[in-house]
């Protein structure tokens, strides 16, 4: 009973920072159009990602606007909230305000279409971050994890622990790094008797998505044991979900992030294994590139950062208290 009220009290202690992160957000950041400061040769940039209620990209924009204010110049972030079609807008609006370049996580990979065309028409280099486009003429630099692996990183960790597994999988379809990680995880099993799929839930990497949407797998299919999850979040739901079902004990619990959350969890063997990425070398290559790109020089058109899988026997090398 203690280790479920632990469980419990983390996840409901999470859920209210995360949305209390998000709340300062809208109210001290997203709101202000700080392009009026745009003097001399200071340059503008502008960032809108999937959605600023997920830490990875609050830390991941903490991290470009650290290395953009050190060079002296700004950065603009929008908030699309998940809904592409906003984001979109928010691209027309960036560009009118003059930035320089746009770094961009698109809520969808496929019809961010129109805006990637928008930037392209008025000749502002667009640089893709965390999640990849599907179009990528239209970007100059593309700048992700290796989402791929870390889908199998998370499946070989599995393999090696477990005979068999009875899996539950928490998808967002509408991102490519999600697809691409679970897809790693799929290809990776595939072949290995006893290693089956039962159940597959969208979650849009969200906690508060992710955690109904377990409630429903677990309902449908209770005799699962192992969920792979495309974020940390969705990992970090589905646990509570987990939690409230009595299954705890039998569950094996995968995410992707490498959060602070996700590695206390797994240091605290109530999570299995987070694959970590790293945006603080994602920013710093987003960045050199942006500047390359608005300057007209060449620049990388796609960097790949790599993963690393971490467990509780391993998230000691880079700590619980902050990210990677």
């Amino acid at each position: 009973m203690e280790r479920k009220h632990r469980i419990s009290v983390f996840i409901g202690c999470a859920i209210i920072l995360l949305l209390l992160s998000s709340v300062v957000f809208v109210l001290f950041f997203s709101p202000k159009d700080i392009s009026a400061n745009h003097t001399g040769d200071q340059r503008v940039f502008g960032a809108t990602y999937m959605t600023m209620n997920n830490p990875y990209y609050q830390e991941l924009d903490a991290l470009l606007r650290a290395n953009i204010e050190a060079k002296g110049d700004v950065l603009l972030t929008r908030d699309p909230a998940m809904d592409q079609a906003r984001q979109n807008q928010e691209i027309l609006d960036l560009i009118d305000a003059g930035v320089d370049a746009i770094f961009l996580t698109p809520v969808e990979w496929d019809t961010v279409q129109e805006g990637l065309e928008a930037a392209a028409a008025a000749n502002i280099p667009v640089i893709v971050v965390d999640a990849p486009v599907l179009n990528t003429e239209l970007v100059a630099c593309s700048v992700l994890s290796d989402n791929y692996q870390a889908g199998v990183l998370c499946a070989q960790h599995l393999l090696s622990v477990r005979e068999s597994a009875k899996i539950i999988l928490l998808e967002h379809v509408t991102a490519r790094s999600g697809t691409q990680r679970i897809q790693g995880f799929l290809d990776t099993i595939e072949g290995h008797e006893g290693f089956e799929v039962l159940a597959v839930g969208q979650s849009d990497g969200q906690i508060e998505h992710a955690m109904p949407v377990m409630e429903q797998l677990l309902a449908q299919a209770p005799e699962a044991d192992t969920v792979m999850a495309l974020n940390d979040p969705s990992a970090l739901g589905a646990l509570a979900a987990i939690q409230g079902a009595g299954y705890a004990d039998r569950f094996l619990v995968y995410g992707v992030d490498g959060s602070p959350e996700g590695k206390v969890l797994v240091n605290d063997h109530l999570m299995t294994a987070t694959c970590a990425q790293f945006p603080s070398r994602i920013a710093a290559q987003a960045v050199e590139q942006a500047y390359l790109a608005s300057e007209g020089s060449p620049c990388q058109k796609e960097i790949i950062i790599p993963v690393e899988l971490l467990t509780a026997e391993t998230v000691g090398r880079y700590g619980t208290d902050g990210w990677q």
